[in-house]
């Protein structure tokens, strides 16, 4: 790749959320701080990464599609210890869908969400 290309999507999609105005929150910020716990998810082809505050006290979820079609993916299928939770935007795109097996997030083509909730 040439010095002067941008950095592929999938790479830079691995940092932070613009929460410009979010991170001023303190379990924000403490999502997103070096001691923080991130975790890689591993589902049918979309990034997904966990990240939580030394203390657990609060969950970050962050969904890519790299993919060129739609993409939905079950919430308490992909983290059931989290099935009771009520999740909370925070940036990106997205729209939900209630199930009798949970709760569905659907995500455009190289769309991104990032979501929180408390355990």
């Amino acid at each position: 790749m040439s010095p002067l290309a941008p950095p592929p999507t999938q790479a830079a999609w691995h940092q932070a959320p613009d929460l410009a105005r979010c991170l001023d929150k303190p379990h924000l910020a403490a999502v997103f701080a070096e001691d923080a716990i991130v975790r890689l998810l591993d589902v049918d082809g979309i990034e997904a990464v966990l990240r939580e505050p030394a203390d657990r006290s609060r969950t970050v979820l962050g969904l890519h599609n790299p993919s060129t079609d739609e993409a939905r993916i079950n919430l308490h299928g992909l983290l059931p210890e989290h099935a009771e939770s009520t999740w909370h935007f925070i940036s990106g795109a997205m729209h939900t869908r209630r199930a009798a097996d949970g709760m569905y997030v659907h995500l455009a083509a190289s769309g991104h969400v990032w979501l929180t909730a408390t355990p």
